[in-house]
């Protein structure tokens, strides 16, 4: 018997390591925006939802109900990020867990597809679309209880893991990754 796929509120818990009380998926994710930021507003058809901290690049939802991202420049196309409700929010919420809320990380940049690949071997896929901010191309993965990004520049990588503490990251320091862009181990022991 299979176990139930778990749901945005059993993510966070997962993440915080705390209870979650019960919301809609914006009202349970819009609190954890510290890196990127809740905003209101219209553009044309689409309901913005949330900017990048510096506002360089907009989410939001469309009038047919898709949920749409696109650069912070008048005249650029919005682009359908290809998530639900659930998946848009769980998607933001692993972005800033990923970005502020973890005591743990790693990153490196620069990495050759075969280095991004030890990650995407050793990870499964979150259910979220891939998005096209930070990079061309990013896509946002899990190994228990810890997350990765890996993200696209046009055949260079941006690779990216945290987790609740050092022990959810031991899987990523046994690759052979070197992470010398950030390193909270390092930061803290050196």
């Amino acid at each position: 018997m299979s176990r139930p796929s778990p749901t945005l509120t059993d993510w966070i818990a997962r993440w915080s390591r705390r209870p979650v009380l019960a919301g809609s998926p914006a009202d349970l994710v819009r609190p954890l925006l510290s890196f990127n930021q809740a905003t209101t507003g219209r553009d044309g058809d689409v309901e913005l939802l949330v900017a990048e901290h510096q506002g360089v690049w907009l989410w939001g939802r469309d009038d047919r109900g898709a949920f749409v991202e696109r650069e912070n420049t008048p005249g650029k196309p919005w682009m359908p990020t290809g998530e639900d409700e659930a998946a848009f929010w769980l998607h933001h919420a692993a972005f800033e867990f990923l970005s502020s809320h973890f005591p743990a990380w790693r990153s490196t940049n620069d990495q050759t597809e075969d280095v991004a690949e030890l990650l995407l071997e050793a990870t499964d896929p979150l259910p979220v679309g891939e998005w096209r901010w930070p990079a061309s191309r990013q896509r946002m993965r899990h190994r228990e209880d810890s997350l990765a990004m890996v993200c696209d520049h046009g055949g260079l990588f941006w690779l990216v893991v945290g987790g609740p503490d050092e022990a959810a990251l031991t899987w990523a320091d046994a690759l052979a990754v070197t992470w010398d862009e950030t390193d909270s181990w390092r930061e803290h022991h050196e």
